[in-house]
C-alpha cells in the first residue's frame, strides 16, 4: 500500500507542476518539476524515495530515449550526423579529461581517476531536458536537431568512460587503447543490435498489418516490450543498451506507414498512449531528480571536514570551465563544417557565432548524470582524507541544477521565442497543420463516409488556398479573427434582443414560436463559442443570475448533443429544428450584413477582409433561402455535419501535437484553436 500511495503522490505532483507550467511559460517544465521535488523532500508528511540507478535507467530513461528516437527527424539526423557525433563523442571525451584533471589539480585529495569519472558524469547532455527547451526559446531546426541528436548519442560514451574510470580506480591501471576500443565497440555493436532488432520488429508489424492481424491490444503490447527488450539484450551482451534503444527507435517505420481507417485508429491510439507515457515519465524523472538533489547535497552540508562555500565555488568554476570548452568546440565545429549545398567551409559570421553561443547553453544536464553519480562505489572513500563520494555527488547535483537554470535564463535572452509571428511564418505553420489534418481525415475515411469526407476535404483544400493566397497580405491572422469574433458578438446581441422581444408576445403565432426556438438554440451555441475564445471576458460577474447562466452554459451543450442524437434518428424532429433555425437566420444575417456594409465604408478593417466576410454571409443567406432540400439531401447534410465534427476534432489533436513537439508557439496554437471554434460557430449557423 505504501508504494501505491507513493506512486499516486508523485503522479499528483507531476499533474500539478504541468498545470503550473501553463501559467509560467518562461520557465521550462523540468525546472518547475525539480522545484516540486525539492519541496517534496522538505515536506515531513511525504516519504522520500530511495534512488536505485539500475531500475531508474530501465523503467524511466529507456522508454524516454525510445520515444525521443521514435519521433526524431530522420532527414535532419542524417544531414547533421557529423556535427552531432563531434559533440557526442569528441566533446564528451575532452570535457571528461579536462574537467577531471582540473578537479584533481585544484583538490589533490580527490584521486585522479575519481575526478575523471566525475568528468564523465557531467559530460552528457540530457535528452529530456533538451526536448523541453523548444517551449521557451526559438531554436533553428538545425540547432534543435543537432542538440537532440547529441543528447541521444553522447550517453554511451560517457557511460563507457565512467565505467572505465571506476575499473581503473579499483585496479590502479588505465589503458587508453582499451578505453578507445570499448567506446568504438559500444557504438558499432550497440547500433547494429538496435537497428537489427528494430528492422525485424518493423517487418513483423507490417506483415501483421498486411494480413489484417494488427489490432490495438497486440500493437501496444508488442511496442511496449520493444525498448525494454532491446536494452536488456544489449546489456546482456555487454554493450551500451541506450545506444541500441536509440538505433531501434530511429529505424522503425510502422508508426508512419499504412493507410485506411483501421490503421489510422491503431496509430491514433498508439500515439495517444505513448504521449501519456512520455508526459508521465518526463514529469516523474524530474520530480525524482528534485527529491534526490537535497539527499546528494545534505551529506556535504553536514560534514565538518568540507567547506561549503569552497564546494559552491568549485561547482561554479567547473560550470564556467565546461561552458568555455563547449563554446570553443561548437565554434570550431561550425567553422570546420562544410555547407550542405556548396560543400565548402564557411567563415564565422555574427550569425554563426550566435549559433555557437546558443548551442553552448543548449546542453543542460539531467537525470542520466545523477543516475551515474549514485552508482559511485563507497569504496572510493578508502584511504582518502575527505568524503570523496559525497563531494562528487554534491558537485554533480549542483552542476545539474546550475546547467538547467542557465539554459532557462540565457537561451530566452539569446533566442527568445516570439509571442507573435509574422504573417508569412504563421501562414506556413497553419498550412502545415492543415495538411497534417487532411492526412488524418484521409486515413480515417471509410466507404460509408466517403461522400461527406470528400466535401470536408474540399473545404480544407480551400482553406489552404486562402491561406497561401493571403501570405503577403497586410492583414494579420489576429485581425481576421478579431473581425469574425466581432460579427459573432453582433449575432449574439441581435439574438438576445430577438428572444426578449418575442418572449413578450402574449399570443405568438407559429412563425414567432419558430423564431424564438431558433434564436435560443443559436444563442446557446454562440455563447459557448465566445466563451471558449475568451473565457476571461465571459467569466466576469457575480450573484445568482451569473451562476445560473454559467451552469446553463455548462450543461446546455450536453443537452443539445443529446437532443441532436435523438433528432438525427428522428427525421421529423430534425426537420423541426432546421426550420426553427432558418426562420431566425434570414433577419439575423440581414442585420449582420448591414453592419458589415457600414464597416466597409468606415475603413476600420482591411477592405478585402470585410468584403470576403460579407460575401460569405451573402452566400449563407442564399443557401438558407433555397427551400428545395429533399429528405435525402437532409440525410446527406447530417452525415456532412458528423464528418465536419470529426475533422475538427482531428484538427484540434493536430494543433495539440504540434504544440507539444514545439513546432508552433503557444500564440500560434491559440490562434489556430480560435479558428476551429469560429468554424464550429459557422457550421452551426449554416
Amino acid at each position: 500500500m505504501g508504494t501505491a500511495i507513493l506512486v499516486t503522490e508523485i503522479l499528483f505532483a507531476v499533474l500539478i507542476s504541468s498545470f503550473l507550467s501553463r501559467f509560467l511559460p518562461k520557465i521550462s517544465t523540468p525546472l518547475i518539476q525539480i522545484a516540486f521535488g525539492i519541496i517534496w523532500y522538505f515536506t515531513p508528511s511525504l516519504q522520500n524515495v530511495q534512488f536505485e540507478p539500475d531500475m531508474f535507467m530501465l523503467l524511466f530513461i529507456v522508454p524516454l530515449f525510445y520515444l525521443e528516437a521514435r519521433n526524431i527527424d530522420r532527414k535532419a539526423l542524417s544531414k547533421d550526423i557529423g556535427l552531432s557525433l563531434s559533440l557526442a563523442v569528441g566533446l564528451v571525451l575532452v570535457t571528461m579529461a579536462i574537467s577531471g584533471v582540473a578537479l584533481h589539480e585544484i583538490w589533490p585529495a580527490i584521486p585522479m581517476m575519481a575526478a575523471v569519472a566525475m568528468g564523465a558524469v557531467i559530460s552528457p547532455t540530457d535528452a529530456v531536458s533538451v526536448a523541453q527547451l523548444g517551449g521557451v526559446v526559438k531554436l533553428t531546426p538545425r540547432q534543435q536537431s543537432v542538440l537532440q541528436s547529441e543528447s541521444l548519442l553522447n550517453d554511451p560514451v560517457s557511460l563507457v568512460g565512467f565505467q572505465t574510470m571506476l575499473v581503473a580506480l579499483a585496479t590502479g591501471k588505465f589503458s587508453p587503447v582499451s578505453f578507445s576500443s570499448q567506446v568504438l565497440a559500444s557504438f558499432v555493436l550497440g547500433t547494429l543490435i538496435g537497428a537489427a532488432v528494430g528492422l525485424l520488429f518493423d517487418r513483423l508489424v507490417l506483415m501483421l498489418r498486411k494480413h489484417n492481424l494488427e489490432d490495438v491490444t497486440t500493437r501496444m503490447l508488442m511496442e511496449s516490450f520493444l525498448p525494454f527488450g532491446v536494452y536488456l539484450i544489449s546489456e546482456h551482451v555487454g554493450i551500451s543498451g541506450l545506444l541500441a534503444v536509440v538505433a531501434c527507435g530511429v529505424v522503425i517505420t510502422f508508426p508512419r506507414k499504412g493507410v485506411g481507417g483501421d490503421v489510422a485508429r491503431v496509430n491514433l491510439v498508439s500515439n495517444s498512449v505513448w504521449h501519456f507515457v512520455d508526459f508521465t515519465l518526463n514529469g516523474t524523472v524530474f520530480v525524482l531528480l528534485g527529491i534526490q538533489l537535497p539527499i546528494a547535497m545534505r551529506a556535504i552540508w553536514e560534514d565538518p571536514r568540507v567547506n561549503l562555500w569552497a564546494m559552491i565555488g568549485l561547482v561554479l568554476l567547473l560550470t564556467v570551465l565546461t561552458l568555455l570548452l563547449r563554446f570553443v568546440w561548437c565554434a570550431a565545429t561550425l567553422r570546420l563544417a562544410k555547407d550542405t549545398v556548396t560543400g565548402l567551409r564557411r567563415k564565422m559570421t555574427p550569425e554563426r557565432w550566435h549559433s555557437a553561443v546558443v548551442m553552448t547553453f543548449g546542453g543542460p544536464k539531467g537525470a542520466i548524470s545523477l543516475a551515474m553519480a549514485f552508482t559511485l562505489p563507497y569504496s572510493i572513500d578508502a584511504g582518502a582524507s575527505v568524503p570523496v563520494r559525497n563531494i562528487l555527488l554534491f558537485i554533480v547535483s549542483g552542476y545539474i541544477v546550475l546547467s538547467i537554470v542557465l539554459s532557462n535564463v540565457m537561451l530566452p535572452k539569446l533566442s527568445p521565442k516570439p509571442e507573435d509571428t509574422s504573417n508569412e511564418e504563421w501562414s506556413r505553420r497553419d498550412v502545415e497543420m492543415l495538411r497534417r489534418t487532411i492526412a488524418k481525415i484521409v486515413d480515417a475515411d471509410t466507404a460509408e463516409t466517403h461522400a461527406a469526407v470528400t466535401q470536408v476535404l474540399k473545404g480544407y483544400y480551400d482553406r489552404i488556398e486562402r491561406v497561401e493566397t493571403n501570405i503577403n497580405s497586410a492583414t494579420s491572422p489576429k485581425e481576421a479573427n478579431e473581425l469574425r469574433v466581432r460579427t459573432l458578438k453582433w449575432e449574439r446581441d441581435w439574438l438576445r434582443d430577438a428572444i426578449e422581444s418575442r418572449e413578450k408576445v402574449l399570443n405568438p403565432d407559429e412563425e414567432t414560436r419558430l423564431q424564438l426556438q431558433g434564436a435560443q438554440y443559436l444563442l446557446e451555441h454562440i455563447d459557448g463559442v465566445l466563451e471558449r475564445l475568451d473565457p476571461a471576458a465571459n467569466g466576469r460577474g457575480h450573484g445568482l443570475g451569473f451562476r445560473i447562466a454559467k451552469l446553463r452554459r455548462r450543461f446546455m451543450p450536453v443537452i443539445r448533443r443529446f437532443w441532436e442524437g435523438i433528432a438525427q434518428r428522428t427525421p421529423g424532429l430534425e426537420a423541426e429544428r432546421t426550420r426553427a433555425i432558418r426562420a431566425v437566420q434570414v433577419p439575423l444575417y440581414s442585420d449582420v450584413m448591414e453592419k458589415l456594409q457600414d464597416l466597409l465604408l468606415s475603413h476600420a478593417y482591411d477592405v478585402e477582409l470585410v468584403a470576403e466576410l460579407l460575401i460569405e454571409y451573402r452566400r449563407g443567406l442564399n443557401q438558407i433561402l433555397d427551400t428545395s432540400m429533399s429528405a435525402a439531401q437532409m440525410a446527406d447534410a447530417s452525415a456532412l455535419e458528423a464528418a465536419r465534427a470529426d475533422a475538427m476534432r482531428m484538427e484540434m489533436d493536430t494543433i495539440r501535437e504540434m504544440l507539444e513537439s514545439k513546432e508552433i508557439t503557444r500564440e500560434d496554437a491559440k490562434l489556430m484553436r480560435a479558428n476551429v471554434h469560429l468554424m464550429q460557430a459557422e457550421v452551426a449557423l449554416s
